[in-house]
This record gives structure tokens, C-alpha cells and sequence, in this order.
């Protein structure tokens, strides 16, 4: 993969290319979908309510993740990944009743791959400000 030297190089290369932080985005999408859904149902209200609630949700899940600081977010990327770490574990030799050494490699996968979706979804951020900041100018 050619990485881009110079300064024309990096403005001319797209942010819509295939990344791993764009699954987290779609993760949090789907998440604020569901959570308007389930809040509209127990509320006892219809499918518009549900929609609004969910552009609530995710309206606000982007405002806290735009003023978060870089430390308090990697240390939220670390706590969910642990957690995710063992919930894979857990559930390998648990519920699938595979070895120990199998379920220590899938966790250790799913954590690799959360880590570097959490690593590129702050890359993404950044990338989205600095575009919406020099388009304002």
C-alpha cells in the first residue's frame, strides 16, 4: 500500500475509502436504531416516535464523542475491548465447550480487531474534522 508523501497527495485521497472505523459507525447507528426502537415500544408508541428517538440517541452519542477527550476515550475503547475479550472466551468455552487455547485465540483476535476498529474510528474523527473544518473556512 502506497502511503501519500506529500501534502496535494493526502488532500486529494479520499476519507470514503474501506476502514474498520466505519463499522464502528455503523455499529452505533444500528445501536441508536435499536435503542429508539426498544424505548418507543416500552413507551407504547409508533414507528415515527421510534425514528426521532433514535436521531436523538445518535445526535448525542456524536456530541459526547466529539468533545471526548482523546484519554478518556481510549480508556472507553480499552474497557469495552477487555470486555469483549472475555465474553468471547466465555462463550467459546462455555456455551461451544471448545479448549481453553481455542477460546484464548478467538478472544485474542475479536480484541486485535476491536482495538484497531476503536485506533481508526478516532482516525476517522479527526480526518472528519479537519475536512469540515476546511470546508468552512
Amino acid at each position: 500500500m502506497n502511503l501519500p508523501t506529500t501534502e496535494t497527495e493526502v488532500r486529494k485521497q479520499s476519507i470514503l475509502r474501506l476502514r474498520a472505523g466505519l463499522l464502528l459507525l455503523a455499529g452505533f447507528v444500528l445501536m441508536c436504531a435499536f435503542g429508539g426502537y426498544f424505548i418507543a415500544t416500552k413507551i407504547g408508541l409508533g414507528w415515527g416516535w421510534a425514528i426521532l428517538i433514535a436521531v436523538v440517541i445518535w445526535v448525542g452519542i456524536g456530541v459526547v464523542l466529539a468533545r471526548m477527550s482523546p484519554k478518556v476515550y481510549y480508556g472507553l475503547a480499552l474497557v469495552v475491548t477487555l470486555l469483549l475479550a472475555y465474553l468471547v472466551y466465555d462463550f467459546v468455552t462455555t456455551a461451544l465447550g471448545w479448549s481453553g487455547t481455542i477460546a484464548a485465540l478467538l478472544g485474542a483476535l475479536a480484541t486485535a480487531f476491536l482495538a484497531f476498529t476503536f485506533h481508526d474510528f478516532q482516525r476517522l474523527k479527526k480526518e472528519l474534522r479537519r475536512l469540515v473544518y476546511r470546508e468552512y473556512r
